[in-house]
């Protein structure tokens, strides 16, 4: 039975060393939904650079580069904007074939759809950015057309 509690010990300290020793990879993913005749896009950061990998609907992946000034303030603003899953918004009347949706993402943690008028200065801080950036990423990869 020791050698049991010796072993479980073990795998405890090693698995926080790992923890502590390996760099965590944050993932912020900036997600345009699309609509029926417009491709969705997807741009995702690694919280380190200011590398995107952009990934239209159904198309290649393109890495693009911004502005460090744009990652900071998107970045500065997010974490303003923290827990990304009860940033409060206002919602809107939209299309069911032509309406898009907003969305930032980060490990997995969701916004709420940012795309509509927002009074929640955090939600219209990211809205803004988020927009301004998908709006460079269309401008620099090829439109995939269905």
């Amino acid at each position: 039975m020791r050698d049991n509690k010796e072993v479980m010990k073990i795998c405890l300290a090693a698995l926080l060393l790992s923890m502590w020793v390996l760099p965590v990879h944050a993932q912020v993913k900036i997600i345009d939904s699309g609509s029926t005749n417009v491709p969705g896009m997807t741009m995702t950061l690694e919280k380190t650079g200011s590398r995107f990998m952009v990934e239209q609907r159904g198309g290649a992946k393109q890495a693009i580069t911004m502005t460090k000034e744009m990652c900071d303030r998107f970045l500065s603003d997010l974490k303003a904007a923290e827990p990304l899953n009860v940033l409060p918004v206002r919602h809107c009347a939209k299309s069911v074939s032509f309406g898009t949706s907003i969305y930032v993402e980060q490990n997995g943690v969701r916004s709420p759809d940012l795309s509509c008028q927002q009074i929640d200065p955090r939600a219209d801080a990211l809205k803004k950015d988020a927009s301004e950036m998908l709006k460079i990423a269309k401008g620099l990869t090829p439109p995939k057309h269905y």
